[in-house]
């Protein structure tokens, strides 16, 4: 693991404390939504840095918490690529159909609790039911609220041209590992059979891990800084943070 890079998140998580903690003053739904997000990375960032921490004070450790690195950057990389797919489809319409979903998910999830034998208090039931019989018919038949999974954001990010070189093959990277991660998958546990095996990945997902939570907490916060009432110094800030590991762009 890269020293500098650590400092890099601890520099950032001080610098970006007063916008994760508000007050905010949001110009639109899609800054609520953002806040939201960027404060849920924010504490990931945190809790990452933490981790890479301790590893960096007991190389023994990087064993331990190397996948939980790498298994936590997996969600921050998840939300910075549905904000920008919201950004840059139409931040009114996504945004409104993000929270229109709310109920279609709350239903979702009390049928699933009760089919598999879960008693739900009535009152509970009835209220969810009222919920989900006014939100939009279209949406209800959808795994989420943009109709797209994470493979499918991918590939649109992709075929659109947002998604080349190495950002591409690093959010690749950290999609097909997070996954072997988030399942019972044979290659995960394959790495967990010999030690040095389980020291290359170790050092793999901590590395990856941090970068690509450190880099997609930027890109939230950059978007975020669009939809509030902030400072051009604040945001010369950020960006001078994202132009740091983006040094062509200007």
């Amino acid at each position: 693991m890269t020293p500098s890079f650590l400092q890099q998140s601890r520099d950032f998580l001080s610098v970006s404390h007063p916008l994760a903690t508000g007050p905010n003053k949001r110009n639109s739904r899609f800054g609520k939504i953002l806040e939201g997000v960027f404060r849920k990375g924010y504490f990931t960032l945190q809790t990452i840095v933490v981790l890479a921490d301790i590893v960096e004070k007991d190389e023994q450790s990087r064993i331990i918490f190397g996948g939980s690195i790498l298994d936590l950057s997996r969600r921050v990389m998840e939300d910075m690529l549905y904000m920008e797919y919201i950004n840059d489809k139409n931040k009114e319409k996504y945004s409104k159909q993000f929270y229109d979903y709310i109920p279609i998910e709350q239903k979702s999830d009390l049928d699933f609790m009760q089919k598999s034998g879960v008693k739900i208090d009535e009152e509970i039931t009835a209220e969810v039911d009222k919920k989900y019989q006014k939100s939009p018919k279209k949406l209800r038949d959808r795994h989420n609220w943009s109709g797209l999974s994470v493979d499918d954001l991918i590939v649109w990010f992709t075929q659109n041209g947002q998604l080349k070189g190495s950002e591409k093959e690093t959010i690749l990277k950290l999609y097909v590992a997070g996954n072997r991660k988030n399942h019972t998958s044979p290659s995960d546990i394959l790495d967990h059979s010999k030690q040095e095996w389980l020291n290359g990945a170790a050092d793999r997902d901590i590395e990856l891990g941090l970068m690509i939570t450190y880099g997609s907490l930027i890109k939230i916060c950059l978007l975020f800084l669009e939809e509030i009432e902030t400072t051009d110094k604040m945001k010369e800030i950020i960006f001078s943070y994202w132009k740091g590991i983006n040094p062509k762009i200007s």
